[in-house]
């Protein structure tokens, strides 16, 4: 009895190192966009500044003499969000690198009416013209990324087996690949938001989902509790 009740545990102890990686590795953090208008507006005027393009100039003269830019800015989605995990950003960053560009379609950009179609498109060309200027900068922290999301998944991984083991430091492999990927994740949120904020426009925030979070408290909860376990049952 003494040895089923062991495994059983070990299994539920596993079992719940599996349940956080699961969490951490799908959970996202959101990035949001508030007031979608003002950033298009900004984003528009950025766009006619830097391209010099006369139908474009011409297009937003006429709108403003007419009065009626807010009209088309109306066709804008008031918000827009767009959720981040370690799998999101992965397909997004070996996308990129496969095609050399990011779409709409990466992005969740909407495209309903000939407007959305219009900001999506300006947006997108600032966005890819700068990956473009710093593209090696770019291939060389998506790689990184890359090491890192599967070091990640290893570090789960070895954690549940050294539990299965019976071994105290899987609780230390566990601490670190938790701790170290929720950390890393919001790190790599906050590098995107930069990133995207100086090549578009201001107006972008994180929320980090309550999913992540409870992936994060699995996690230690478990790192914490298993050594203990561990040497009740070894004592008995």
């Amino acid at each position: 009895m003494k040895k089923i009740a062991n495994i059983l545990l070990r299994l539920i102890f596993t079992a719940a190192v599996c349940i956080s990686g699961f969490l951490v590795m799908e959970a996202p953090i959101t990035l949001n966009v508030k007031n979608v208008r003002t950033m298009a507006q900004t984003v528009i005027k950025k766009s006619v500044n830097n391209t010099g393009d006369s139908r474009l100039i011409g297009t937003l003269k006429l709108a403003k003499d007419f009065g009626v830019e807010d009209k088309i800015l109306e066709q804008l989605p008031k918000k827009y969000h767009y959720d981040l995990s370690y799998v999101s950003l992965y397909d997004l960053s070996a996308s990129y690198q496969a095609n050399g560009e990011v779409t709409a379609k990466n992005l969740s950009f909407p495209e309903n009416n000939d407007v959305q179609k219009t900001v999506s498109k300006l947006m997108l060309n600032r966005i890819n013209d700068g990956l473009d200027k710093n593209s090696n900068k770019v291939n060389r922290a998506i790689n990184i990324f890359h090491y890192f999301f599967f070091a990640a998944i290893l570090l789960f991984i070895l954690a549940a087996l050294l539990i299965l083991f019976g071994k105290y430091w899987a609780a230390i492999i566990l601490l670190i690949s938790t701790v170290g990927s929720f950390g890393a994740l919001q790190f790599f949120a906050n590098q995107v938001v930069q990133w995207l904020e100086s090549n578009t426009a201001r107006g972008f925030t994180i929320i980090t989902s309550p999913i992540l979070w409870t992936g994060l408290a699995i996690g230690i909860i478990t790192a914490i509790i298993w050594p203990l376990v561990l040497r009740l049952t070894k004592k008995e």
